[in-house]
């Protein structure tokens, strides 16, 4: 009740009346049960009246919770749907639904929870009944009520509306998430994965999903397209008005899986980025060549496509000898006199991954190299325990001859900086420094795996699919930044408060953040089939459209009979 307790102005969310006063128009005659973690609680509001449009409003609707500041926003404990009412901790727990739990899961938990709950209080109504049996059972002769029946738990369907409702209420700040990254390395990968979950209007128009993400592991950028890499101009133009609207310089190194050399309408988006280094993803090259073996499942396979990636790739010196320095130490202290073969023998690939920087061999080794490595599973040497060759030469012939052109794509650029130092390990007595590799496109290869679980289910409509896939976005992008939670504008309040206030940081955020008018998911497609995304503010009013009433269960107890027999004989009491 923000108007009656605080005093608040209150403006009728309508454009036509132009933001004209809400009057008190006293309580609203219907309640809504909540359901929270473990226990159920019901939340009665005020109706407000707008002179002009001669609407009545409910105050606990998002059009005008949305208007009191944040201090007051937050003592708004749930969330209302036209049917359903979740508390906000039931919602935050399906914000990690994609990468943790499924919403069944979820579902389950908190009907063990209330199950548990609700036994726990039988118990003390039954223990009260049998207390009051033994005190009043000469003058109140009689079989107690029974304990009132569980009220039942939202399905997992039921919890995936809540949830859908509170991403489209802070859609714009899940947007403005993704659009304030940037990076100096950028990675894009496309894939079909969660692309073909689109229902209704536009099911079967999106089948590809294009993905641009940075150094950290970010993806600051997603896209649906009709096909495979078309259309991309207007994400290009957008990506490099974000860059210089911020004054951030532009990335130096874009990795790709096509399209690397030569003067391809792909490389032409990014002229204005003329002095970026569009090269090829080390992984995709190396699957190329894997399509000219005979079968996946030979036994020669994993040792040819781990000889395929030495061939492109070696160990920086300085590192790999700082390494052997220190496995030789160790060795050394537990009474062993090694040899250099003894020292490289024991160092595992774990240990070359975390403390070796890799660097590319150059063009005409890493040419040299590839020949000398197919040739040598070429024939007999390449048979496995039954015969059967690792090597198809017909494919592995055309492979060689269309592929070898882009080892120029896979070489480093010099000057740029592809690995980051992330702390030391001591070893042997030696401060070893542990590297991560920012070189090609394996964090979005991984962050493939989890879009198709941000979008639930097999089909969602388009405004449904877009609330979920920004917001994963958005928790995949943020989930090293924020680990104590994904609402920035609590983030944003917090900080701002706190400086204004105690002259002092209290959370490390940097804001305020605002989106772009960048489109991405499904707002990008529908600007290439001429479709139309419903506005969330639409889609919010659509979930909170209608009210549920709600009785709310009363215990018969023997001293509430007692007191309305009372009642009923004097003729001051009655019940409804």
């Amino acid at each position: 009740m923000p108007r009656k307790l605080w005093q608040v102005k209150l403006t009728c969310p309508h454009p036509e009346c132009n933001k004209e006063l809400l009057s008190s128009a006293g309580l609203h005659q219907k309640i809504r049960q909540v359901v929270a973690v473990g226990k159920m609680y019901f939340v009665a509001s005020e109706s407000l009246a707008c002179r002009r449009c001669k609407r009545t409003l409910i105050s606990w609707s998002h059009d005008l919770v949305s208007q009191l500041d944040i201090g007051h926003r937050v003592q708004f404990p749930c969330i209302l749907t036209s049917k359903l009412a979740c508390d906000v901790e039931v919602a935050s727990l399906m914000r990690q639904r994609g990468m943790v739990s499924s919403s069944i899961q979820i579902q389950r938990k908190l009907q063990e929870r209330h199950d548990e709950v609700w036994m726990q209080k039988t118990v003390q109504y039954l223990q009260d009944c049998k207390a009051s049996a033994v005190t009043w059972g000469r003058i109140l002769p009689g079989p107690f009520e029974p304990a009132p029946a569980m009220p039942p738990v939202p399905k997992h369907q039921g919890l995936m509306q809540v949830y859908a409702l509170d991403v489209l209420q802070r859609l714009d700040e899940i947007k403005a998430t993704i659009t304030s990254r940037y990076g100096r390395i950028l990675k894009m990968d496309s894939t079909t994965n969660g692309a073909r979950k689109l229902a209704g209007k536009s099911y079967s128009t999106a089948t590809w999903a294009t993905n641009i993400g940075n150094e950290h592991g970010q993806v600051i950028m997603s896209v649906l397209t009709a096909s495979y890499r078309s259309g991309l101009g207007p994400m290009v133009e957008g990506l490099i008005n974000r860059y210089r609207m911020a004054g951030v310089a532009p990335p130096e190194v874009l990795y790709v899986d096509r399209d690397c050399c030569g003067n391809t309408p792909f490389r032409r988006m990014f002229e204005e980025w003329n002095h970026m280094t569009v090269l090829l993803d080390i992984w995709h090259f190396m699957r190329r060549f894997a399509a000219g073996c005979s079968t996946h499942s030979h036994q020669l396979f994993a040792t040819f496509m781990t000889r395929l990636r030495g061939c492109i790739l070696m160990c920086h010196t300085e590192d790999l000898k700082a390494l052997c320095d220190a496995k030789r130490a160790e060795l050394e202290a537990g009474g062993r006199n090694p040899s250099e073969a003894d020292v490289l023998r024991s160092v595992s690939r774990s240990e070359l991954a975390l403390h070796c920087r890799r660097i590319t061999r150059g063009i005409e080794e890493t040419e040299a190299r590839i020949h000398s490595l197919v040739q040598a599973f070429d024939g007999d040497a390449g048979r496995d325990s039954l015969g059967a060759p690792l090597i198809n030469w017909a494919r592995m012939s055309e492979i060689i001859k269309s592929q070898m052109k882009h080892v120029s794509c896979l070489q480093d650029p010099p000057g740029v900086k592809l690995y980051t130092e992330t702390g030391t390990i001591e070893k042997g007595g030696h401060r070893l420094p542990t590297y991560r590799c920012l070189r090609g496109s394996d964090s979005l290869e991984s962050f493939k795996l989890h879009l198709n679980r941000f979008t639930a289910g097999t089909l969602q409509s388009d405004t449904i699919f877009q609330a979920f896939l920004l917001d994963g976005l958005a928790s995949w992008t943020d989930v090293t930044q924020h680990p104590i939670g994904y609402n920035h504008l609590l983030h944003h309040a917090v900080k701002s408060l706190s400086e204004e206030g105690q002259d002092q940081n209290t959370v490390p955020y940097v804001g305020p953040r605002k989106p772009t008018e960048e489109l991405m998911g499904v707002e990008y497609l529908y600007q290439q089939t001429e479709g139309v995304l419903l506005d969330f503010k639409l889609g919010v009013r659509e979930l909170e459209s209608s009210e549920v009433s709600l009785d709310i269960p009363r215990i018969n107890t023997p001293s509430a009979r007692k007191r309305k027999e009372e009642g009923e004989q004097t003729g001051t009491s009655k019940r409804k």
